[in-house]
């Protein structure tokens, strides 16, 4: 008997060892639970980083459109006032009243025109200048939730709660300036 009191001996220490180890596995699953929120929180800030990036990205490409667009405006006018004093000199050395008559016409007319092309490069370097300010508060978004994402991984490695508190923080600070730079700046 004593070798079946043995193997029920060993089977009862092996139930209880399996039985510890669960309760073991329970009661840390238990105390690092809060590290799933930690990976959602890293899921929510790379989201956010993504459209800060691509919105980003837009208002550089309109900066860089805008700035193209006055240039060749810019070019425009010119040509129209080197027409305008074409005309102008036209007008002072014309042989008969009618051809006078023609370049002050002409004088006239390029001078509307010129204005007209003026008040749209200022319109164009406007739009320029209203895209251009989304950038500052944008990249300091970027930038301020890319290092929350840093933090955040840094806390899932090393199971430090302040760690988490900082990218939290910092993440939160990203997305207020995200919000401001898409939407508050004017």
């Amino acid at each position: 008997m004593t070798t079946a009191d043995d193997a029920q001996q060993d089977v009862r220490e092996l139930i209880r060892s399996i039985h510890e180890d669960r309760q073991a596995a329970k009661l840390k699953e238990k105390r690092e639970s809060w590290t799933r929120y930690v990976s959602l929180q890293i899921v929510l800030l790379a989201v956010a980083t993504a459209i800060g990036s691509l919105k980003a990205g837009s208002f550089g490409s309109k900066v860089m459109l805008s700035q193209t667009q006055a240039s060749d405006t810019w070019a425009f006018y010119q040509a129209k006032s080197i027409k305008r004093h074409i005309a102008e000199l036209a007008t002072r050395t014309a042989a008969t009243p009618e051809n006078n008559a023609r370049a002050g016409e002409d004088v006239v007319r390029y001078q509307k025109e010129e204005a007209d092309v003026q008040a749209h490069a200022r319109s164009l370097e406007a739009a320029r200048d209203a895209a251009a300010r989304h950038g500052p508060p944008l990249g300091f978004a970027i930038a301020s939730l890319q290092i929350a994402i840093a933090l955040a991984s840094v806390c899932l490695i090393t199971k430090r709660k302040p760690l988490w508190a900082a990218s939290a923080t910092l993440g939160a600070i990203g997305i207020g300036y995200l919000i401001y730079g898409l939407y508050f700046v004017g």
